[in-house]
């Protein structure tokens, strides 16, 4: 499947007009269509395209992203589905916050996210706004605040707030520049200083119906059962290479190497879990399982990983061997190279040159995978003497096991690993030879 999806990025700069950050803006299609009848619908949107598509380190560098949310996406939780670092939350308080609200941002606050206060206009706001001692940022509107009391609502700010930076919104003219660095702005916004520039890149879609099982599985507080997890994630390879992609995102700024989905549930953690699989459930770039291209690689995954698991079981390579498998199909998925869309994972060198190069017993088992694809029983002698028939009816069966369950509205996720129906052959020989690769 082959689509886009697009991102605004507007550059906040200081007086020097060197690039502080971005705000990061919904963007629909390629002429600016922003249109949302839910405000926190297109906030969504913002998060999934900038963690879970492009990467945030794509998107700013290392510069700061900044992006414009409800104080009750804070209330919910939803923010921990992005990493404190490098991102700040812009907030509007047009109305006094009620004491939960309060505490949830002070809360926020003490687990390392930065807030914007955003669209002051009005200095006895400011003088009693609730998330002002709270805020790094305040962002002053200079289309509705009154002249005569920029001076004001800049000193109330520093006052209220030490070390706050002030920036000045929607700068329109050169005059208007001068003028705000005059009064003392830290940095600066506006179309006069840039417009928004459009970002665009193929789509990485990931299937509705089994980002709404993760989330169904992650719906008790206490009970988590993480076999379960691993088996959702594996129903889908779209959906591992999206939890992988979040595992890259938060995981800015560092060098973490997963081989394996296990790992990978580990160091997200419940809570980042959970806001992962709201976030692809409600998605509005999600695919529906009718999708057919879609589907028919989510089988062919799926059939590779339930044999890898069947042809290393016995070795402690199965978790390695899913994974690899999962994303070997990556390419027919998105309609890219295979190596460009492994690099925009945290996988373990061993994992990645098992898909790509064939590598180490993981590797040889992708190659007898394939073969039994093609029904190449020359290349399925050679890879594994004396085993073809039996290899190619173990594919059968694990292809049907795989198209039963993606189609089944009852139970997306199947069962992966040698304990599936679809696998009662055993392990192929695992040691390479002249005459022969290993399993």
């Amino acid at each position: 499947m082959n689509s886009e999806v697009f991102l605004g990025r507007q550059p906040i700069v200081d007086a020097d007009r060197d690039i502080f950050g971005y705000e990061l803006l919904y963007r629909g299609g390629p002429h600016r269509q922003t249109a949302f009848d839910d405000p926190d619908a297109a906030t969504r949107a913002v998060m999934e395209r900038v963690f879970l598509q492009w990467g945030m380190e794509h998107v700013v560098g290392d510069r700061f992203g900044m992006m414009n949310a409800s104080a009750s996406l804070v209330v919910n939780g939803l923010h921990h589905a992005m990493p404190p670092e490098g991102i700040i939350i812009e907030v509007r308080e047009s109305e006094p916050f009620d004491q939960p609200t309060v505490d949830a941002l002070r809360a926020a606050r003490l687990d390392g996210y930065h807030f914007a206060l955003d669209n002051v206009s009005r200095l006895g706001d400011l003088e009693h706004s609730q998330l002002l001692p709270l805020a790094s940022i305040v962002k002053i509107e200079l289309t509705t605040a009154h002249h005569a009391e920029i001076d004001r609502l800049i000193a109330v700010a520093r006052e209220r707030s030490p070390g706050v930076l002030v920036v000045a919104e929607k700068v329109e003219s050169q005059d208007e520049f001068n003028r705000c660095v005059e009064h003392g702005f830290d940095l600066f916004q506006g179309y006069h200083l840039s417009e928004p520039e459009l970002l665009r890149r193929p789509a990485r879609h990931a299937t509705r119906r089994s980002a709404t099982a993760l989330r169904a599985a992650l719906r008790s507080e206490t009970d988590i059962d993480v076999t379960r997890l691993e088996a959702v994630v594996g129903s889908d390879p779209s959906l591992t290479f999206r939890l992988l992609t979040a595992v890259n995102a938060n995981a800015f700024g560092l060098d973490r190497r997963v081989t394996t989905l296990e790992e990978a549930i580990a160091l997200l953690g419940v809570s980042k879990l959970r806001c992962l699989a709201d976030l692809l459930a409600s998605s509005i770039d999600a695919v529906d399982e009718d999708a057919h291209d879609h589907l028919a690689e989510i089988v062919r995954g799926v059939t590779r990983a339930d044999m890898a698991a069947s042809l290393l079981d016995g070795t402690d390579l199965v978790p390695c061997g899913v994974t690899a498998a999962l994303l070997s199909v990556a390419d027919r998925l998105y309609g890219a190279p295979l190596g460009d869309l492994l690099g925009e994972l945290p996988m373990s060198e061993t994992a990645a040159d098992a898909v790509l190069r064939g590598a180490g017993p993981v590797g040889a088992v992708l190659d007898i995978v394939r073969a039994c694809e093609q029904g190449d029983r020359v290349a399925i002698e050679h890879l594994a003497p004396g085993r073809a028939d039996e290899l190619i009816d173990m594919h059968r069966r694990a292809e049907f096991a795989a198209r039963l369950a993606a189609t089944n509205p009852a139970d997306p996720t199947g069962r992966i690993g040698p304990t599936s129906p679809a696998n009662r052959a055993g392990p192929v020989d695992s040691e390479r030879s002249e005459t022969s690769e290993p399993a």
